[in-house]
Protein backbone atom coordinates (compact mmCIF):
# COMPACT_ATOMS: atom_id res chain seq x y z
CA UNK A 1 0.00 0.00 0.00
CA UNK A 2 1.29 3.45 -0.89
CA UNK A 3 0.70 5.94 1.90
CA UNK A 4 3.54 8.41 1.40
CA UNK A 5 4.93 9.64 -1.93
CA UNK A 6 8.03 11.76 -2.43
CA UNK A 7 8.43 13.54 -5.76
CA UNK A 8 11.50 15.55 -6.70
CA UNK A 9 11.10 18.50 -8.99
CA UNK A 10 13.28 21.05 -10.72
CA UNK A 11 10.45 22.31 -12.97
CA UNK A 12 11.95 20.59 -16.02
CA UNK A 13 9.60 18.84 -18.46
CA UNK A 14 10.51 15.39 -17.10
CA UNK A 15 10.07 16.58 -13.51
CA UNK A 16 6.67 18.04 -14.41
CA UNK A 17 5.61 14.67 -15.84
CA UNK A 18 6.86 13.01 -12.65
CA UNK A 19 4.85 15.49 -10.58
CA UNK A 20 1.72 14.76 -12.62
CA UNK A 21 2.10 11.02 -12.03
CA UNK A 22 2.82 11.54 -8.32
CA UNK A 23 -0.32 13.67 -8.00
CA UNK A 24 -2.39 11.05 -9.81
CA UNK A 25 -1.05 8.31 -7.51
CA UNK A 26 -1.57 10.42 -4.37
CA UNK A 27 -5.21 10.97 -5.32
CA UNK A 28 -5.77 7.31 -6.23
CA UNK A 29 -4.23 5.95 -3.03
CA UNK A 30 -5.22 8.84 -0.72
CA UNK A 31 -1.51 9.18 0.02
CA UNK A 32 0.39 12.13 1.39
CA UNK A 33 2.61 13.92 -1.11
CA UNK A 34 5.99 15.41 -0.26
CA UNK A 35 7.48 17.62 -2.97
CA UNK A 36 11.19 18.41 -2.79
CA UNK A 37 13.26 20.93 -4.72
CA UNK A 38 17.01 20.82 -4.18
CA UNK A 39 19.22 23.89 -4.38
CA UNK A 40 22.56 22.61 -5.66
CA UNK A 41 25.86 23.58 -4.11
CA UNK A 42 27.84 25.67 -6.50
CA UNK A 43 31.50 24.76 -6.65
CA UNK A 44 33.51 27.95 -7.09
CA UNK A 45 37.23 28.60 -6.75
CA UNK A 46 38.21 29.92 -3.32
CA UNK A 47 39.20 33.33 -4.74
CA UNK A 48 35.74 33.81 -6.25
CA UNK A 49 34.03 32.71 -3.03
CA UNK A 50 36.05 35.28 -1.07
CA UNK A 51 35.16 37.94 -3.63
CA UNK A 52 31.48 36.99 -3.38
CA UNK A 53 31.61 37.37 0.40
CA UNK A 54 33.18 40.79 0.12
CA UNK A 55 30.63 41.96 -2.43
CA UNK A 56 27.62 40.34 -0.73
CA UNK A 57 27.05 38.39 -3.94
CA UNK A 58 26.75 35.15 -2.00
CA UNK A 59 23.69 36.44 -0.15
CA UNK A 60 22.08 37.73 -3.35
CA UNK A 61 22.70 34.39 -5.09
CA UNK A 62 21.20 32.53 -2.15
CA UNK A 63 18.16 34.80 -2.16
CA UNK A 64 17.59 34.20 -5.86
CA UNK A 65 17.95 30.43 -5.48
CA UNK A 66 15.51 30.36 -2.57
CA UNK A 67 13.05 32.53 -4.49
CA UNK A 68 13.16 30.07 -7.41
CA UNK A 69 12.73 27.13 -5.01
CA UNK A 70 9.73 28.79 -3.36
CA UNK A 71 8.10 29.52 -6.72
CA UNK A 72 8.62 25.98 -8.05
CA UNK A 73 7.29 24.43 -4.85
CA UNK A 74 4.36 26.83 -4.62
CA UNK A 75 3.30 26.00 -8.18
CA UNK A 76 3.71 22.26 -7.60
CA UNK A 77 1.76 22.37 -4.35
CA UNK A 78 -1.06 24.35 -5.98
CA UNK A 79 -1.27 21.78 -8.80
CA UNK A 80 -1.49 18.94 -6.28
CA UNK A 81 -4.16 20.62 -4.15
CA UNK A 82 -6.20 21.59 -7.21
CA UNK A 83 -6.15 17.93 -8.29
CA UNK A 84 -7.46 16.75 -4.93
CA UNK A 85 -4.37 15.80 -2.92
CA UNK A 86 -5.26 16.56 0.68
CA UNK A 87 -1.86 16.16 2.35
CA UNK A 88 0.87 18.14 0.58
CA UNK A 89 4.18 19.18 2.12
CA UNK A 90 6.96 21.05 0.36
CA UNK A 91 10.64 20.93 1.19
CA UNK A 92 13.81 22.66 0.04
CA UNK A 93 16.90 20.48 0.08
CA UNK A 94 20.44 21.75 -0.27
CA UNK A 95 23.57 20.24 -1.76
CA UNK A 96 23.77 17.11 -3.83
CA UNK A 97 20.30 16.55 -5.33
CA UNK A 98 20.43 12.76 -5.20
CA UNK A 99 21.72 12.73 -1.63
CA UNK A 100 19.05 15.20 -0.54
CA UNK A 101 16.27 13.14 -2.13
CA UNK A 102 17.57 9.87 -0.65
CA UNK A 103 17.96 11.41 2.81
CA UNK A 104 14.49 12.93 2.70
CA UNK A 105 12.91 9.65 1.61
CA UNK A 106 14.57 7.90 4.54
CA UNK A 107 13.62 10.56 7.12
CA UNK A 108 9.99 10.77 5.97
CA UNK A 109 9.70 7.00 5.51
CA UNK A 110 8.38 7.47 1.99
CA UNK A 111 6.86 4.43 0.31
CA UNK A 112 7.95 5.53 -3.15
CA UNK A 113 10.16 8.17 -4.74
CA UNK A 114 9.12 9.54 -8.12
CA UNK A 115 11.43 11.64 -10.26
CA UNK A 116 12.02 12.52 -13.86
CA UNK A 117 14.96 11.69 -16.05
CA UNK A 118 16.82 14.01 -18.35
CA UNK A 119 16.79 11.58 -21.25
CA UNK A 120 20.53 11.65 -21.87
CA UNK A 121 21.99 9.61 -24.68
CA UNK A 122 23.62 6.35 -23.68
CA UNK A 123 27.14 7.80 -23.93
CA UNK A 124 26.31 10.97 -22.00
CA UNK A 125 24.53 8.96 -19.33
CA UNK A 126 27.52 6.66 -18.87
CA UNK A 127 29.97 9.55 -18.68
CA UNK A 128 28.00 12.02 -16.60
CA UNK A 129 25.68 9.89 -14.54
CA UNK A 130 22.46 11.50 -13.39
CA UNK A 131 20.45 12.31 -10.32
CA UNK A 132 17.82 9.71 -11.18
CA UNK A 133 20.44 7.00 -11.72
CA UNK A 134 22.09 7.77 -8.37
CA UNK A 135 18.77 7.80 -6.53
CA UNK A 136 17.72 4.46 -8.04
CA UNK A 137 21.07 2.87 -7.22
CA UNK A 138 21.40 4.13 -3.65
CA UNK A 139 17.88 4.66 -2.31
CA UNK A 140 16.40 1.93 -0.09
CA UNK A 141 12.88 2.97 -1.13
CA UNK A 142 11.04 1.93 -4.29
CA UNK A 143 11.72 4.41 -7.10
CA UNK A 144 9.76 5.29 -10.21
CA UNK A 145 11.53 7.16 -12.99
CA UNK A 146 9.37 9.10 -15.42
CA UNK A 147 10.59 9.87 -18.94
Amino acid sequence: MIKSILVATDASPAANRALSLAIEMAVKYAASLDIIYVVRDMQLPTKLLKMAEIEDVADARGDVLMYVADQVLSDASARAKKSGVTQVRTHVGKGDPAGAVIGHAKRRKSDIVILGTRGLSRTEGMLLGSVSRKVVNLCKVNCLIVR
